[in-house]
């Protein structure tokens, strides 16, 4: 019969089961939830029409069918069929339940599960058995098989500790050698060591495999691994000789250091490197375990420190895991004091004295630390401090020994010397002032012989010599002789040339030396003109110059005469040692002849000297007092002279210096 269609008032029966699935070989039940107690028959249907049990209102119930049971719970109003052991050809279908009145709602029975064996699904490995630790390089790998079962089992993986996401897995599933309608289940977990979002955590596993033939509530019965340690990155390293950046570490060559480099606690182990280390330096590695796989790594290195370590730049940086960002320590500035290398000077080359030159010293390529300052000697004599030496060379300078030394606090110290450069012989060009010999002012008298030897002393050594005399160029060469007269009295000048090329401007070096060179004559008779003036007057010893000068037409002879030659002719005067000298032209044109005689008595070897003027009388000189001679006088110099003039008259000439002398009108 078919279930009452119609409703009445009051809500429907409600059908349920107790699995969401039957199970072959589990026992399964559908109950029918009434809204209100049994006052009518209450019936399950499978289908429209097939009745497959009822509860009376009395509470009896009853079913027709084998393998079914029906009851009633009168408390909670709830019918129950149970079957013992469902048959998917039997038992498939659409299900309801009708208290009378109205009809639930519909279940159909369609699929129906076999029993997963639990027990009989394999791990590969076991979970227990996974790794502590697994590293960036390496993958923990699960394989989870179920026995052969319908429906396919579902099998899932998640993290625990509050891990968010789920490891990566596939799945699939074949029939295989399994019954019709089953099929075996294969899951495969494959997760690397490299995983960035479980980086610094320690995780567990869980697989779960869900089947409708498991227990209720979740159908699902799951597996837990042990603890992972994954890869903990190092965050840190630190040089622990420093507590700064860039901080420097001051030392001495030839000294010894050890710098120390400590990472953070890390899993894998990190790796620590050194940057910009003295080559050939192998490090010193140690490590600590801090907690469970977590290990700080502590490398130290030891080196002897040279002066090409001047300004090094040292830091270290710990990797454990490939294409994270590796931490790097402080760096470390090698502040290295070490004594500057032997120094060398630019070369001079050829100097011309007085123009200015300089010099350079430097160190290279290691000027020292602290930097060097340069100390200066020519001939072991200190003339300067500093890198650059300027100076004038001079003739002194040529061949001088000249050198630099540096010199630092490190060369300063006690048992430490300065390094000197290799010296330089200085090449001057110069030409010196030229020596005459003799040097003094030269005395002479008329008709001697002079000579005058120069030497010059010049670089290059082939000096060029020449002479001037009053300003004039003159033959000669470095010896000159002379035999003077009084043209040649004056300045003598002996040039010393040096030829420099492109050394000196203009190419050329002089240098110049002179003597003065004074000529003594006796004086000669000659004619002067009426307005002439002249009387020389005997200066120093063995020294008289006379000028006689006649003034007048038609004056009469004059003689000098000595106190012997009285009363003689003038004849016989002219036949002594006086020499005869014509009278040359006069600018008074009334004079038409003069002579004049003279004598002059020793007067080349006296102090002193007299001058007598007398008229010409008839050829005889007139008596006159016995002329005795002059007197000694003391050897006196004279620096000036006085010069008397005579004015010209008629026929005489007075001379107001000698009052003896007579003249005849």
């Amino acid at each position: 019969m078919q279930p009452p269609s119609h409703n009445v008032s009051g809500s429907a029966p409600v059908l349920a089961t107790n699995r969401r699935v039957p199970v072959e070989g589990v026992s399964f039940s559908i109950t029918c939830t009434l809204d209100a107690a049994v006052t009518s028959t209450v019936r399950f249907y499978k289908g429209d029409t097939s009745i497959q049990g009822a509860c009376l209102s009395s509470g009896t119930c009853g079913t027709s069918v084998s393998g079914y049971n029906v009851s009633l719970d009168s408390t909670s109003r709830i019918l129950t069929l149970d079957i013992t052991s469902p048959d998917s050809t039997r038992d498939s279908g659409t299900w309801r339940c009708n208290d009378g009145t109205t009809v639930s709602n519909m279940i159909t029975l369609s699929q129906f599960a076999a029993v997963l064996d639990w027990s009989s699904v394999t791990f590969s490995p076991q979970l227990t058995s996974l790794p502590s630790s697994v590293t960036p390089q390496n993958t923990i790998s699960v394989t989870v098989t179920t026995p052969c079962a319908a429906p396919a089992a579902v099998i899932t993986w998640r993290y625990q500790q509050s891990v968010s996401g789920a490891p990566p897995s596939s799945t699939s599933s074949s029939q295989g050698s399994c019954p019709s309608g089953q099929v075996q289940t294969t899951n495969t977990l494959s997760l690397p060591g490299n995983t960035a979002s479980l980086y610094n955590r320690q995780v567990s596993l869980t697989v779960s495999v869900e089947h409708d033939s498991f227990d209720l509530p979740t159908y699902t019965k799951s597996v837990t691994s042990n603890t992972i340690q994954f890869p903990v990155p190092v965050t840190t390293v630190t040089l622990t000789n420093i507590s700064s950046v860039h901080e420097t570490i001051g030392l001495a060559t030839g000294q010894t250091l050890t710098l120390i480099c400590v990472t953070s606690a890390s899993f894998p182990t990190s790796t620590v490197t050194w940057v910009t280390l003295p080559s050939g330096t192998p490090p010193t590695v140690s490590r600590e375990t801090t907690s469970g796989v977590l290990v700080k790594t502590t490398s130290s290195v030891t080196f002897t420190v040279s002066k090409t370590d001047q300004g090094r730049s040292i830091h270290c940086q710990a990797e454990n895991i490939n294409g994270q960002t590796s931490p790097q320590s402080n760096r470390a500035t090698l502040e290295v004091w070490y004594p500057p290398d032997k120094p060398t000077t630019t070369n001079p080359g050829t100097l011309c004295e007085g123009k200015s030159t300089s010099l350079t010293c430097s160190s290279s390529p290691y000027p020292g630390n602290p930097p060097s300052t340069y100390y200066w000697t020519k001939d072991n004599a200190a003339v300067h401090t500093g890198s650059s030496y300027t100076f004038s060379p001079w003739k002194t300078d040529n061949g001088a020994d000249i050198r630099c030394a540096a010199g630092n606090n490190y060369t300063d110290r006690a048992g430490s010397s300065r390094r000197q450069s290799d010296a330089r012989l200085l090449s001057v060009y110069y030409m010196g002032v030229p020596t005459i010999t003799p040097a003094a002012t030269q005395t002479r008298k008329e008709g001697q012989s002079l000579s005058l030897t120069c030497s010059a002393d010049g670089n290059p050594d082939n000096a060029v010599i020449s002479w001037t005399f009053n300003d004039s160029p003159i033959p000669g060469s470095s010896v000159m002789k002379v035999d003077l007269n009084r043209s040649d009295d004056g300045e003598y000048v002996c040039i010393g040339r040096v030829n420099t090329g492109s050394v000196c401007p203009g190419g050329s070096l002089q240098g110049r030396s002179t003597v003065r060179v004074i000529v003594n004559w006796n004086p000669d008779r000659s004619g002067v003109s009426a307005s002439s003036l002249g009387i020389g007057l005997g200066l120093g010893l063995g020294i008289c110059i006379i000028v006689i000068i006649v003034m007048g037409a038609g004056l009469r002879r004059r003689h000098l005469l000595s106190t012997h030659d009285r009363g003689k002719p003038a004849a016989q005067i002219q036949d002594r040692d006086i020499r005869e000298q014509p009278t040359g032209n006069t600018q008074n044109s009334g004079i038409q002849d003069l002579n004049q005689y003279a004598r002059f008595e020793e007067c080349a070897s006296q102090p002193y000297s007299q001058l007598k003027i007398y008229e010409n009388n008839k050829g005889r000189v007139p008596h006159e007092p016995e002329y005795k001679g002059p007197k000694e006088r003391s050897q006196t110099t004279y620096e000036t002279v006085a010069l008397h003039t005579y004015e010209s008259t008629d026929r005489n000439v007075k001379d107001p210096t000698y009052v003896n002398a007579s003249t005849t009108g």
